[in-house]
C-alpha cells in the first residue's frame, strides 16, 4: 500500500474486466493518486501524478461503455481524472469554485450522461458532466461543514447533503431542486438497489444508526 505516506480519501471501482479496485488520495512527496488491486492489494500502475499540492479527496467514475475513470480534487480546488486502468490523464483539468475539494462523488443521470459532483470547504456543491468536464447547473450552497453523498433512484439522480448535525437535504441532482422535506439525521450515505428504490442511512446520535427506505420523489 502507500509507504511513508498519508491517504486522505479512498474510492472503489470496478475496472472493464471486471476486477474491483481501489483508489486513495494521496499528501506525501509528488501528490499522488494510487491504484490498488482491491482483491491482491498490489497496485494496478505507476502512482497518477498531476496534483501540484496535497489530494484531499477521490472518487470511481463508472462510464456507460464501461470505462472505469479515477477523479481527484486537491487542496487548489483543482480536479483531475484518470483512466484507472491505463493510468493515462482523461480530459482536461476541472477548476473548482473554492479552494479544498472535500468530497466527490459520481452517479449516473437517466439521460444517459453521468455526473460528477463536488463539495469544497465553504459548502458549495459543484456539478460536472463527468466525460466533458462541462458545469452542469449553477452552484449549489448547502453550506460549510457539510458531507455528501449520492445515489441513482429509478427516476431521477439523486444528491444527499447535511451538516455535521443534520438534518438531511435531498436535492434533484440535475435541476438542483431540494426535494421534499428535510429528512432527519446526518452523515448520509444513500444505495440505491435493483429495483430502482433508494435506502438512505443516517447518524442520529454517537453510536445510533438510522437506515430508511426513500419513496418516490418528492419525498
Amino acid at each position: 500500500m502507500a509507504e511513508d505516506n498519508t491517504v486522505w480519501d479512498v474510492a472503489a471501482g470496478l475496472l472493464p474486466d471486471g476486477r474491483a479496485f481501489v483508489a486513495g488520495a494521496g499528501h506525501g512527496r509528488g501528490f499522488p493518486v494510487y491504484r490498488w488491486d482491491a482483491a491482491t492489494g498490489e497496485p494496478l500502475g505507476a502512482q497518477l501524478i498531476g496534483h501540484r499540492t496535497c489530494v484531499m479527496a477521490v472518487t470511481a467514475i463508472a462510464l456507460p461503455d464501461g470505462t472505469a475513470l479515477i477523479a481527484s480534487g486537491d487542496e487548489a480546488g483543482v480536479i483531475l481524472r484518470w483512466d484507472a486502468l491505463s493510468g493515462e490523464p482523461f480530459g482536461t483539468p476541472i477548476k473548482g469554485p473554492g479552494e479544498y475539494s472535500m468530497q466527490l462523488v459520481s452517479l449516473a443521470l437517466p439521460d444517459g450522461r453521468v455526473m460528477l459532483a463536488g463539495l469544497d470547504r465553504t459548502g458549495t456543491l459543484s456539478r460536472w458532466d463527468a466525460v466533458t468536464g462541462e458545469p452542469i447547473g449553477p452552484l449549489l450552497r448547502p453550506g460549510p461543514e457539510t458531507t455528501l453523498s449520492c445515489a441513482t433512484a429509478a427516476r431521477c439522480g439523486l444528491l444527499f447533503t447535511a451538516p455535521y448535525d443534520g438534518p438531511v437535504r435531498v436535492w434533484d441532482a440535475v435541476s438542483g431542486e431540494v426535494l421534499g422535506a428535510p429528512v432527519p439525521g446526518a452523515g448520509p450515505a444513500a444505495l440505491s438497489v435493483f429495483d430502482g428504490s433508494v435506502w438512505l442511512a443516517t447518524r442520529s446520535g454517537e453510536a445510533e444508526m438510522t437506515v430508511r427506505r426513500l419513496s418516490e420523489p418528492p419525498f
